[in-house]
């Protein structure tokens, strides 16, 4: 589960390459489409689109050995057994936030996601992803040509309904053996129809390998 960060310099075009393990990827939803819906591809094509660094952001190049405005983009290096997507984070502008106990300096790129904040509040996007539950396809979204296994089928879904401050978590989770889905809420578990689990309170998409004989 590794990715792959590439740095390209305008002035000399030399590309940099940066390899970092991920256990999930918290996927953005495109600010002008909070009223709408959108597809996971659309979230996964934003993830992994260019992104221009320059003024206070730009790098030094390792071969002008200066300062330089650059490119970066993400891809994935190595696929995992099993894949964790996350519809949430935080809509905000040139603020600094604590996401996951960590501190990031998000710029406007990072209009995003399933939660939002405004200067003096935050809410709770209600754009529905439609995600699909066979198939998933990661080819386009690979580092390398040819990667090998990249096809997907979903196997659980985390939800969440209430507000950024407070709300209540249910799930679907697909039976291993049977392949039945079932609904998780509180002690209470029954079955559902595959065709139901598609809701806006979907926040944690759980993926496996088509060719995976095991999660582990």
């Amino acid at each position: 589960m590794e990715l792959r960060s590439t740095l390209t310099c305008t002035v000399c075009n030399y590309k940099s390459f940066t390899f970092d393990p991920f256990w999930d990827l918290s996927l953005p939803i495109r600010k002008e489409k909070y009223a709408s819906s959108v597809t996971l591809k659309e979230c996964l094509e934003l993830f992994t689109q260019e992104e221009i660094l320059d003024g206070d952001e730009m790098p030094t190049c390792a071969k002008c050995k200066q300062r330089r405005k650059c490119t970066k983009r993400f891809s994935i290096q190595k696929f995992p057994k099993v894949l964790v997507l996350r519809i949430l984070d935080i809509y905000i502008l040139s603020r600094a936030v604590v996401l996951d106990e960590v501190c990031w300096l998000l710029n406007q790129r990072s209009d995003l996601k399933r939660f939002k904040e405004g200067s003096y509040y935050r809410s709770k996007l209600s754009t529905h992803v439609d995600f699909p539950i066979h198939k998933l396809d990661l080819t386009l979204f690979a580092a390398e040509p040819n990667p090998g296994s990249t096809i997907y089928n979903l196997y659980a879904v985390s939800n969440h309904s209430g507000s950024t401050y407070g709300g209540h978590y249910t799930a679907y989770a697909k039976h291993p053996e049977t392949g039945k889905w079932n609904y998780f809420n509180d002690q209470r578990v029954s079955p559902v129809s595959e065709s139901s689990i598609q809701s806006n309170e979907a926040y944690v998409l759980f993926y496996e390998l088509a060719d995976s004989t095991s999660r582990l």
